[in-house]
């Protein structure tokens, strides 16, 4: 290991001091190895190939730099590739097209909203201001949005969709390889292992070519898995860690939150916090992370328009809640069940108020993810026949929240009646889904500048030559990531991560002869 930091603890060890902001200890002097010979250099090495580390790498690689991105799976593009990448973007050719008056501002005031003042004011709105660019550097590199959209949330309809994770990532990555396959490398099954350090700046990284996730034993991927050759391979300039973020790892979700452990996730499979873990064993600050993210096959902001029973045929909660509120207590309700979820109906008034009719109909066509379909039936009964229960159970609930409907208040529950637009459970046909909460998304990682650099939580100050960006980082969104403003944090900081590495003075580095 060419740069070593050591806990001042004798009973924690570094991996699970990363299990908890609360149990980070202070950091002592670090060792430093100042002649490595390095296998390959380049100017700028960028860690994952999601959109945050796509676009920082293009960025770079347009300031005329050689680039390197290093991603430890099979398929590049992380969970990038596979999410719905809905963006809230300012100023879009779209709004302007409707006369719509939005401000950074007022974005980020949305944003904020949610966050329960957790976070950082000034990293949301660095976010809001930077959509516009990111918006023309997607569409002028091949990205093409098919649709417009008034997302929960929002005080104004800003959201652009392209159609998928895919239709940006696939792009981007064609756009690379067509117009800079001389500048910017991106290269599979690379591991990263370590940091190098010469004289306090970050120069280089320690990684395992031909390496092999472990989707036999995933959990244990990092610990175990030794696949894969040792090279040294140099930054010059300096490296952006667009890891992504942990979802994937119910390890460090259950020592925040135990009943987190039951949660699925769409997520990458290689979502661990291993690359996390060793930055911070280098001192890098971790902040949010015992905050957590839970969303659904449908958006959150349209659990409202549905009636929610678990398999006793009972309601159990405010379905116009807070997304984690809801999500922890489906959990505990799945945890009564022996793992049975429970059961999310409308009638065909609630589905024509979904905010989200894109996401509605993919749920309707089976391609909205794991656990995320949605059938249609004309009467209850056959409801209750299709997912087990006893239709004169399902019958008395409906019939229970209807009255409760019509006299306005939700005495159980408090939900607000007053908003609910006409929607109860009357107007055939009727759309039903077993509904469990997943863990896509992680607002924890490591502590940035509105600059991208990354901060030592020894010293308080940013490391020369490290940067981050997207869901490797903490601290943009706080308790709560708003809908659709995953997009406009990874541009933003990709876009800004791959302005000031580039920026960055080169050093020499030695060559293996």
């Amino acid at each position: 290991m060419d740069r070593r930091t050591f806990i001042k603890t004798g009973a924690i060890t570094a991996t699970a001091a990363a299990l908890s902001v609360s149990s980070i200890a202070p950091f002592v002097d670090a060792e430093e190895n100042t002649d490595t010979e390095f296998d390959e250099v380049f100017d700028i090495i960028v860690v994952g190939s999601g959109l945050a580390g796509t676009t920082s790498a293009i960025t770079a690689a347009e300031h005329g730099n050689k680039v390197l991105v290093v991603d430890k799976m099979n398929i590049l593009g992380g969970t990038s590739l596979i999410s719905g990448l809905n963006f809230s973007c300012v100023g879009s050719d779209e709004q302007k097209a409707r006369g719509i008056k939005d401000t950074p501002e007022l974005m980020a005031e949305d944003m904020r909203k949610v966050s329960e003042d957790y976070g950082d004011p000034e990293l949301s709105l660095t976010v809001a201001r930077m959509t516009t660019r990111f918006y023309h550097f997607l569409k002028d590199r091949g990205v093409v949005f098919k649709e417009f959209k008034q997302l929960g949330g929002h005080s104004v309809a800003r959201a652009v969709w392209a159609g998928g994770g895919a239709f940006v990532i696939r792009p981007l990555h064609a756009y690379a390889r067509e117009n800079l396959a001389d500048r910017l490398t991106m290269r599979k099954r690379c591991k990263v292992d370590d940091i190098v350090f010469e004289n306090g700046r970050a120069v280089g990284l320690k990684v395992r070519e031909n390496y092999y996730f472990d989707f036999d034993d995933p959990q244990n991927d990092d610990k175990k898995n030794k696949t894969g050759t040792v090279k040294y391979i140099g930054a010059k300039k300096g490296i952006v860690f667009a890891s992504g973020g942990y979802c994937r790892d119910k390890k460090l979700l259950g020592a925040e939150a135990d009943i987190l452990e039951e949660t699925n996730s769409d997520a990458n499979p290689g979502a661990r916090s291993g690359t996390m873990q060793m930055l911070m064993s280098h001192g890098a600050q971790a902040v949010n992370l015992s905050l957590f993210r839970l969303a659904y096959p449908i958006p959150t902001e349209d659990l409202m328009w549905g009636m929610l029973i678990n398999p006793d045929g009972k309601r159990f909660v405010n379905e116009f809640g807070n997304r984690n509120t809801i999500g922890m207590t489906i959990l505990k309700e799945k945890k009564k069940f022996d793992g049975k979820a429970p059961l999310l109906i409308y009638d065909q008034t609630g589905a024509d108020n979904f905010h989200d009719k894109q996401r509605f109909q993919l749920s309707m066509e089976a391609k909205n993810g794991y656990e995320g379909t949605m059938y249609k039936f004309q009467t209850l009964k056959e409801v209750a026949k299709y997912f087990g229960y006893d239709p004169r159970v399902l019958q008395k609930a409906v019939d229970e929240y209807n009255a409760a409907l019509d006299s306005g208040v939700d005495q159980e529950f408090g939900k607000d009646f007053s908003q609910m637009n006409g929607a109860a459970l009357r107007k055939a046909p009727f759309y039903a889904m077993r509904l469990t909460p997943k863990c896509t998304y992680t607002p924890g990682g490591v502590r940035i500048t509105k600059e991208a650099q990354m901060i030592n939580s020894a010293t308080g100050e940013t490391f020369e030559g490290l940067f981050a960006a997207g869901e490797a980082t903490g601290g943009v969104h706080g308790a709560m990531r708003l809908t659709a403003c995953s997009v406009p944090d990874c541009g933003a900081f990709g876009l800004i991560s791959g302005d000031n590495v580039s920026a960055m003075k080169p050093v020499k580095l030695k060559m293996k002869s």
